[in-house]
């Protein structure tokens, strides 16, 4: 096993360094080398020094061979220095420890030497302590025994001194006694309290004479020398006859012999109230204040009133404030609170120990902030930002703050008389949310949560105002569902209602977030997206994808429905960049699509404000021909076919333009329809029939057409009986004709308006049978009383085939669900021939009679003869 080996330390470059090498072996035992290692002395000179052991203190650290390794204090001239012959390796030889007294080598200093030999490492510490610093508070106490011996020398002299001068002052210090007990007596006389003073033995020794005053006693009674016990006992009597003098006088000597001290208050007979305050004096006895406390206790019981009256005031605050729904707090003019209650802690969750009386304002501030208690920000110039914020606000001041658990508070500050400010605060988070609602609630559809018209316009005019700044393009779509009336009167507006959220969530399926969709009213949908690099492209891409995802089924709670979608576009900047004038441009686009067979899209040209002009012009024109009572009627008669008798005639409107002659309906009635004019229209036509047929003979009756538009309407019933009850017509005598398309929608209202009709004995036709959608349905679903044959399968029955099929077939279907027919358009003898033999009911047409005014209707011959044909 190979040894450390300490050598001298010397000096580099910057410090002290002591080799320390060690040989190792290989694993045969053969020499491997030798490690080196390099100590600094410093680091056990700084040990030494933190050791408390006196300013002549040596500690030395020395190799196993004599060598001065360490030594403090430093020297550096001992290093290196051989100690081998030295006292500590003489002593070293005879014990590995030990301690010696000697004059040090080094510097001459006779110290205590304490050494021990290493253990572990081949090394000496010594521990050298100097005699004379040991010494020295044995020497100190020496010192001062010395002192006190002295000091108690001069103290006996000094007495004795003293004891000389007092018996020569004795004598004037007699004189000066007198004049103190005078003194004494004066102050007696002139004290506002009573005093007596009694010895050990209860015997009075000294009074006042408002001692005697107060207790209302004789000079016989209070005298030197008498008893309290008779003094008691003369008080019991002339003032106090509840008094207990023996008890009394027990547990007042017992007070005195326990604490020193004892208090009774006595009641006088003249109601005064008397306090006695009894202190033990030195050598037995006592000495007796007494004192007339008669208004100090009126004083007292006001005070213990007012203060009963407070507490009950302080009480009842204090159960208002604590079932306040609002928070409350107060702040004096320092800014230090004063007044605060649970609900205020609670909003701003303030801990505890800031809940005190003179907490400052700005501690309390920063404490919210710093904890995250309001929402915002909490690093060190977040802080400090808010809270100046907050201190800085005035007196007369009210916020709103966001705390961090979502809730909104509402913070009112009053100003106070002499400074400093009250604070009422609320919790108005359900207002902040019910008004967030109506906001969100005036921008956007309720049924769909879509934004709604008010927030596409908003967001429109804003692309319009970018696109005038910046450049650039963006696209305006409005989208018309087709079909969905009929889902909405065959599954009712529930499912309605569930058809539109799903529609929107599709056509949001088919946006980017960017994109704005909205529902502007009942089917009708906008959409805005940015035109992006290929407007057109992206465009067309767009609608397409819509009509593809709205043409598939929807599921509305276990009904399918079926609806398409027709879209108008129009571009920015190509089509304009106004607002107005883009909605205008996409609406037209829409119409177009719409007229054109639906489910499909239509890009805005320029020639489709011209037909919308055509059209707007159009419709204004017959608003206000409807208005200047433009409009006549013309009557074509209906003939029984077995007699070829007059029973009835239809009433046809005309348009007496100003301008342009007589308009036949057909040049009307369809934009009458599609702008909603029909509607007064056929009211009109309506009244201004039942008033002519009126005065006819009972057995012709009226038949009135009645538009799809009336009908969708619900409130035809209204109408008609109110129309029946101004005009006086029997309503035997009124026959209405509706079309095969008036009842593809909304069927069940319709039969039910139907009905209500019939049971008013009001007579229905099926007008242009065969011309229309499923026929079959409607006879089999509706209470028609007449079938009425269209004018075109008249025409044409004498040559096709496929026309006379229809008639027969009508016939055939009529006759077995026992309805009367009516065929039109009968315009020659052959014609009439065919359908009478075919069993044809009624017929018109040309062969009767054109329509004609009513002043050329001719209703006094009610048979037509053969050859009339007009």
């Amino acid at each position: 096993m190979t040894t450390l080996v300490f050598t001298s330390a010397f000096r580099s470059v910057n410090a002290w360094i002591i080799p320390v090498t060690r040989r190792f072996n290989r694993a045969d035992g053969t020499f491997g080398g030798v490690a080196v290692a390099a100590i600094n002395p410093k680091y056990f000179q700084d040990i030494y020094d933190r050791l408390e052991l006196g300013h002549n203190s040596a500690v030395l650290l020395v190799a196993q061979d004599g060598t001065l390794l360490v030594r403090r204090p430093f020297v550096e001239g001992n290093v290196g220095r051989d100690l081998a012959h030295g006292n500590i390796f003489t002593h070293l030889k005879q014990a590995p420890a030990g301690s010696f007294e000697a004059a040090s080598s080094t510097d001459g200093v006779w110290r205590l030497t304490s050494y021990e030999q290493g253990h572990i490492y081949p090394l000496v510490v010594s521990v050298a302590q100097d005699i004379t610093e040991m010494l020295a508070p044995w020497k100190q106490r020496a010192m001062i025994r010395l002192a006190e011996m002295v000091a108690i020398t001069a103290f006996i002299m000094l007495m004795g001194a003293f004891v000389w001068r007092a018996t020569r002052t004795l004598a004037t210090s007699s004189i000066k006694l007198r004049e103190t007990n005078d003194r004494f007596d004066a102050a007696l006389a002139n004290m506002s309290n009573g005093l007596s003073m009694f010895d050990a033995d209860g015997r009075l020794m000294v009074w006042n004479d408002r001692y005697i005053e107060l207790h209302g006693m004789s000079a016989e009674v209070v005298k030197a020398g008498t008893s309290i016990n008779s003094i008691v006992e003369h008080g019991k009597q002339t003032g106090n006859p509840d008094l207990d003098v023996g008890a009394y006088l027990g547990e007042f000597r017992q007070l005195l012999a326990d604490n020193g001290r004892s208090q009774s208050t006595f009641r006088l007979k003249d109601g005064r109230s008397v306090s006695v305050v009894n202190t033990a004096i030195t050598g037995g006895g006592w000495v007796a204040i007494h004192d007339d406390i008669t208004e100090r206790i009126r004083r007292e019981e006001s005070m213990l009133q007012q203060a009963s009256e407070l507490a009950r005031t302080n009480m009842r605050f204090d159960a208002a404030l604590s079932t306040m729904t609002q928070g409350l707090c107060m702040f004096d003019d320092q800014k230090r609170l004063v007044v605060w209650n649970d609900r205020y802690a609670e909003f701003y969750q303030v801990p505890p120990d800031l809940l005190k009386v003179g907490t400052s304002y700005e501690a309390i501030v920063t404490n919210l902030v710093s904890r995250g208690v309001l929402k915002g920000e909490t690093n060190a110039l977040a802080v400090k930002t808010k809270v100046a914020e907050l201190a800085g606000l005035p007196a007369d001041s009210a916020r709103i703050d966001e705390l961090a658990d979502g809730r909104f508070v509402l913070l009112t500050r009053q100003p106070m008389e002499g400074g400093g400010w009250l604070s009422i605060i609320e919790d108005i988070t359900e207002r902040r949310r019910a008004e967030a609602e109506i906001i969100h609630l005036a921008r956007h559809d309720v049924l769909t949560g879509l934004a709604n018209r008010a927030e596409f316009n908003a967001n429109l005019d804003e692309a319009s105002k970018r696109l005038k700044r910046s450049g650039g393009s963006f696209t305006v779509m409005m989208l018309d569902l087709d079909k969905f009336k009929a889902v909405n009167d065959t599954l009712g507006h529930p499912a309605g209602d569930q058809l539109l959220v799903e529609v929107g969530k599709r056509l949001q399926s088919t946006l980017r977030e960017t994109d704005v969709l909205a529902r502007l009213g009942g089917d009708e949908f906008a959409i805005l997206k940015d035109g992006g690099p290929n407007q057109h492209e992206g465009a067309i891409a767009l609608a397409l994808r819509i009509i593809s995802v709205i043409s598939q089924p929807f599921d509305l709670n276990g009904d399918e429905a079926s609806i398409s979608t027709s879209i108008g576009i129009a571009m920015a900047p190509e089509n304009g960049v106004e607002p107005e004038a883009l909605l205008k441009r996409a609406d037209l686009a829409l119409y177009d699509a719409k007229a054109n067979g639906k489910n499909n899209f239509r890009i805005y040209q320029a020639a489709m404000l011209e037909i919308a002009h055509i059209q707007q012009s159009a419709e204004s024109e017959l608003r206000n021909a409807i208005a200047r009572d433009e409009f006549v009627l013309h009557y074509q008669p209906v003939v029984d076919v077995k007699t070829r008798r007059l029973c009835g005639a239809e009433a046809l409107v005309r348009w007496r333009h100003p301008t342009k002659g007589l308009i036949a309906p057909g040049q009307f009635i369809p934009l009458a329809e599609a702008t909603g004019l029909i509607v007064p229209l056929g009211e009109w036509i309506l009244q201004r029939a039942c008033a002519d047929a009126a005065s006819w003979p009972a057995q012709v009756k009226i038949a009135v057409n009645i538009s799809a538009v009336q009908f969708n309407r619900g409130n035809l019933f209204d109408v008609i009986l109110c129309t029946l009850v101004e005009t006086g017509l029997a309503p035997e005598r009124l026959e209405l004709e509706i079309t095969e398309t008036s009842l593809l929608e909304n069927q069940e209202a319709h039969l039910t308006t139907i009905r209500q009709l019939k049971n008013l004995g009001i007579s229905l036709a099926l007008d242009d049978f065969g011309t229309g959608y499923s026929s079959m349905t409607y006879l089999t679903n509706f209470p028609f009383d007449k079938i009425k044959i269209d004018r075109s399968f008249a025409r044409d029955v004498l040559n096709r085939r496929d026309c006379a099929a229809v008639v027969s077939s009508v016939l055939a279907l009529a006759h077995g669900l026992g309805t009367i027919t009516t065929v039109e358009g009968i315009e020659t003898e052959e014609q009439f021939e065919y359908m009478r033999r075919a069993g044809v009911d009624l017929a018109q047409g040309y062969l009767f009679g054109k329509p004609v005014p009513i002043s050329q209707l001719n209703l006094n011959d009610a048979t037509l003869p053969d050859e009339l044909v007009a």
